[in-house]
């Protein structure tokens, strides 16, 4: 709808409507979940939309107000969301209960050290960790490879970033742009809340480390952004021109993969052709030519007379 739209996206209805009461439909049945780190997600992908189809800067005011907000009911509705705010607030209130999760997170990475115990030597993830091998995987990697491993792992992510952005730059199809730079700025984001939780810069929410956190769901979703934006890659123009004279290759044949056409935009219509103007005494389309010896044809005859006589008058005197 943004891509079809996006002539007529300076104004608010074509922007917002029907995108964000859509999106506001999906948060509400996530919620009813209830999952709130699914429904951040979703929130992300929403801004991200926004932000790359070309949304104004106040409406992006607007709407991390609205979500302050929407935290603050929804950790008032649920006592173990209040918990995590307040655990954030002042660690140190409750260590062995609340903020038993996030203080274990950071004596993990503070055993790590410069370059780590070494990888698969940690033993926080079998003592006292909870939930290390989704959640809080970061903190294990802290702990086993050092402070050099998490620096690699958050340089992966921001490759991960530039190659995204890089593809949605290079492409001239709309749809590709949009959609390759939201997936991107999902994908980054998902792993910058799941860093800023375990490093104690944000609120615990329980969103994995995509490609890095156990589960079958979170690894098939991110395997499927990956293939998008390596198809995206394959429909930039340089890299259709490389295809055409190099030919589809080993890998393209053995899985069928057709040379992508380039993008064309579409076709303006032309303005339909108006009737032309009619001159000034020009018999208009439909009149009824005047017979001799009616009284128009008459009138018309004397009106030549007067006319013709008057200018021999003038001739005369002159």
């Amino acid at each position: 709808m943004l891509v079809t739209k996006r002539g007529l996206l300076a104004q608010y209805r074509h922007l917002l409507v029907p995108v964000v009461p859509a999106a506001m439909l999906m948060f509400a049945l996530v919620m009813l979940q209830p999952d709130l780190g699914s429904t951040i997600t979703l929130f992300i992908v929403l801004l991200a939309l926004m932000w790359f189809a070309g949304a104004p800067l106040r409406l992006f005011g607007v709407s991390v107000l609205g979500a302050i907000t929407a935290s603050v009911v929804l950790a008032m509705v649920a006592q173990y969301r209040m918990d995590r705010i307040t655990t954030f607030l002042d660690p140190a209130s409750d260590p062995t209960g609340r903020g038993y999760h996030a203080r274990q997170a950071l004596f993990a990475l503070a055993d790590g050290g410069l370059f780590g115990r070494g990888l698969g030597q940690g033993w926080s993830k079998w003592q006292y960790l909870p939930n290390a091998h989704n959640d809080f995987i970061f903190a294990v990697i802290g702990e086993e490879l050092g402070f050099v491993g998490c620096v690699i792992v958050l340089v992966l992510f921001g490759t991960t970033a530039y190659v995204g952005m890089r593809i949605a730059a290079r492409n001239t199809d709309p749809w590709i742009r949009l959609v390759a730079a939201t997936l991107t700025a999902w994908l980054v984001g998902q792993a910058a809340i799941n860093v800023g939780y375990v490093v104690g810069l944000l609120p615990i929410t329980g969103l994995p480390l995509p490609l890095i956190s156990s589960g079958g769901s979170s690894v098939v979703t991110t395997m499927l952004v990956f293939g998008l934006l390596a198809n995206f890659a394959r429909h930039e123009p340089e890299a259709i021109a490389a295809l055409r004279s190099l030919g589809p290759g080993r890998v393209g044949k053995l899985l069928r993969l057709s040379t992508p056409e380039p993008y064309r935009p579409p076709a303006k219509r032309r303005p339909a052709r108006t009737a032309p103007t009619s001159r000034p005494g020009a018999r208009s389309a439909g009149a009824q030519p005047t017979r001799r010896g009616s009284p128009d044809a008459r009138n018309r005859t004397a009106a030549r007379g007067k006319t013709g006589s008057r200018a021999q008058t003038r001739g005369g005197h002159r």
